[in-house]
Formats: structure tokens, sequence, C-alpha cells
């Protein structure tokens, strides 16, 4: 395949990726789709187990973005990226962050809840017909007592064959269907201009040709991408939602191995939002690292356990840059000290809801902080969060192209080059982002093809 030419190349599978090459490809249009990870069949890696932290995210799951204090991200790397590892909930683009995005940043929106309908039925976006699980609904009872709104988030699943509807169960095999070629375990190192259309050089020493190339390598490979190839400066608009823990201990059982995916959040707060997070003994020994003999009481107690997180949209902007001879991006972020004091009230609020749903120990991610076993202790949490005693981490990575592309995802600096990843999203919008970028890049990819 060495200099062949192809119309389209995009670059990266995940769910702005495979929305892109399908729609592409059912448009009569020749696509060719390169993902650095590799495909794994449903019945290969055990969702949300170690063997998947270790096969299907970047570099196992450590990756880190430096700042004060140092905030862990996590990167998909496997075909259907993101889609793949993620709990699959969906929000559309929430009213206040639409009119601000068409405020600020001049986007048209209008028509945009047409495309999430078409998306909503395409990836069977529902509610969980059946008893929700334990912690999820734990979470519920404790904002009930509080009289906090608390809504059950909609998944990508299909609830009949009770299958998660990844990128890799839905618009990637419509992609292949409609004639679109896959290539896995291909990773793009750098892209450069050919003629009017784009040279792909892939890590095998293939050089691959197209016509029009989409990136959607995600909000820190795509500018790494872009920045390799010289086609950027540094980026320095990354946003993401940084989010800290509390691990909760309950008098009776709450977690089991099949468990499920807990489906409750607590939007009661502009800004921040609660929910419960994957409880499994492995990320639950995780999130324990910092506490004493927080291991061994996930060994003997891990079912009266359960991991739940608070999140908030900060202020601060972070940077994705290219160092030399590092292949990896340098990523940082200094949060301000305003985001860390809304940190520490969005702790604050998660451990009053999981008292009032009847933990009886709180264990938050903080060192330093003995278990908290009543609601007076909750005081003991810092005004404004300590920058070196705190862990933190997102899922959530988004806005780092926007200095570099338009509102359509076009690239300013050159012709037929097109992102369609979560960097394309004008801020973090304060719900899991993956709704809200399908949405964008169906509208701009029906554009495209308008335009064509």
């Amino acid at each position: 395949m060495k200099n062949a030419l192809f119309e389209n190349i995009v670059v990266g599978s995940g769910p702005g990726g495979a929305i892109a090459a399908c729609l592409l490809a059912e448009a009569k249009r020749e696509v060719l789709i390169f993902e650095e990870g590799e495909a794994f069949d449903k019945n290969q890696i055990e969702p949300f187990s170690l063997d998947e932290m270790k096969l299907r995210y970047r570099n196992g799951g450590i990756t880190m973005a430096f700042g004060k204090p140092r905030v862990q991200y996590v990167e998909g790397a496997t075909l259907g990226g993101g889609s793949e590892i993620n709990s699959g909930l969906y929000y559309r683009l929430p009213e206040a962050i639409k009119d601000r995005w068409q405020k600020e940043y001049g986007c048209e929106l209008d028509g945009l809840e047409k495309h999430a309908e078409i998306i909503e039925k395409d990836i069977c976006v529902s509610l969980m017909p059946r008893t929700l699980p334990i912690t999820s609904l734990k979470l519920k009872e404790g904002a009930d007592a509080l009289g906090w709104k608390c809504v059950e988030t909609p998944r990508w699943h299909d609830y009949k064959k009770d299958e998660r509807q990844t990128a890799s169960k839905t618009y990637i095999p419509r992609a292949i269907a409609a004639g679109a070629k896959v290539l896995s375990g291909a990773k793009a190192i750098r892209v450069q201009k050919n003629g009017d259309g784009w040279l792909v050089k892939l890590n095998n020493n293939q050089a691959i040709g197209c016509k029009n190339l989409f990136l959607a390598c995600g909000a820190i490979q795509t500018p790494l991408l872009l920045q390799k190839s010289a086609l950027i400066g540094a980026s320095k608009t990354l946003h993401m939602h940084p989010t800290i823990k509390a691990i909760a201990h309950f008098p009776q059982d709450v977690n089991s191995r099949d468990m499920g995916v807990p489906v409750h959040q607590i939007k009661e707060f502009e800004n921040i939002s609660m929910g419960c997070s994957i409880s499994s003994p492995h990320y639950l020994s995780t999130s324990m690292l910092g506490v004493s003999d927080g291991l061994s009481l996930v060994r003997g107690d891990w079912k009266h356990l359960a991991s739940y997180y608070a999140m908030i949209v900060p202020e601060a902007r972070g940077a994705v840059r290219k160092l030399p001879f590092f292949g990896d991006a340098f990523v940082s972020i200094s949060l301000t000290r305003n985001d860390l004091k809304n940190l520490s009230i969005a702790l604050k609020k998660l451990c009053e809801v999981l008292f009032a749903a009847g933990a009886d120990a709180l264990y938050p991610t903080i060192g330093g902080i003995k278990p908290l076993t009543e609601r007076a202790d909750i005081d003991k949490i810092p005004d404004i969060l300590p920058v070196k005693q705190s862990a933190l981490m997102t899922i959530h990575l988004t806005s780092s192209m926007i200095d570099f592309i338009d509102q359509w995802g076009a690239l300013k600096s050159a012709k037929n080059l097109f992102i369609s990843d979560a960097s394309i999203l004008p801020s973090a919008p304060g719900v899991n982002p993956q709704g809200v970028l399908l949405s964008l890049v169906r509208r701009n990819i029906a554009k495209f093809l308008k335009e064509q």
C-alpha cells in the first residue's frame, strides 16, 4: 500500500473518527481508517479489568498532566478508542453551554438537536430497563434525602442484547459495510502536504497519500501529531474536568463482580457533577493506594466499598507540547486557587451525600486525611484543596485545537485537513462529552459532504 492514494484518510477510530468514517463511506466516498491500537473481540478482555487497562489504555493508563496539583488522565488506544473503555454515559449539549459557545466562539449550533436524535438511534441511547446497581441507587438515596437533583444518565447500550454500543460495534462496522478499509496497529507519526492533498507516514515506514485528511486522535494526540509535523505550535487551550474521588464504606453489601455500570449523577450545582465510578476490586485498589491499610481493606471488604467522584469545570486551561527527543506529549495544567476551592466544595458535597446515603466511613483521595466516620468530619477537608496531597484524575480531555481550526474543524493554516475529535469542543461541556462530540462531528461532516 506504500504511496497509495486514497480520497479520504481518517486517523483514529474513537467516536469522532468512527462517525466521520461511517458518514463518508455511506456517502460513497473512499475511506481508509488508521488505528494505532488493536482490535479485540468482546470476549477477549473483561470490561474494566487490569487486562483492559494494559491492552486498551495508552501506557496502561499511567499518563499525567503536570502542574500544581498533577492530574492523571487516561486515553483509549484500541479500535473504537475511548468508547471501548468508558461507561458510555451520554448527554446532549446543555443549553447553557450551547448559548455560551454561540456567543463567545461564534459557533453555528442551530439544528444540532436533529443530529443528536439520529445519533441516539444509531447507538441505542437508552435508560437502564432493569434494576439499577446498588452503588448507583445509594447515590440517589443520599441525594433524595438532601433534596438534590439526581438523574439517571442514559448510555450507549443495547439492553436487548445486553451489549455496550461502542464505536467498534456501531459506526465502524457500518463504515466497513459501506466499503471503508481499516488498518489496526497503524500509528501515524507524521503528516505532510502532498500537492493539494496529504501524505501520512506510519510507524511501519509506509507512506500513504490522500486528498482529504481527518484527524481523530484525541485531545492530546492530535495536537502532538500536528506539532511533530511542524504544522502548528504548542497547544495552550486544553480543557478538562478535574475529578476527585471518595471511597465509601457501607455497613451492607453494595458491590459485586457483576454489578454493572452506575448511571446516576447529581446535577444540583452549577459547574459541579457527582457520580459513582467503576468499583471493581482493581479500580478500588488503585484509588486506595494512598490510604493506610487501604489495600488490605479492599482485599477483605471490597463488597462493602464503592468509589464515587466529584468533578468541576475549571477556570484553568492546560497545554500540550512536543518536547525534543520524547515521543509522548508533555501535558500540563495549573489549576487556579478558585479551581482548588471549587474542588474542595465539590468533595465536601460528595461526602455529605454519601453520609446521607448511609456510608459509615469515607476515604477521600487526599493524602494525610484520616477516614471520615461522621458528618462533622467533613470539616477536616481543607477549604482549598492541598496541592501536594490531592490525587486528581480526569477522563474528559477537550478543546486543545480551538486556536488552530475554524468552527467546522478545518485547519486554518492548510486546506483539506479536518479535526474530528474532542479537541474541537470550545470548552469542557460540564457533562460526559462523547454525545456532544458526535453531534458536532456529524454536523461538520454533513457540511463537508454538501460542499464537495
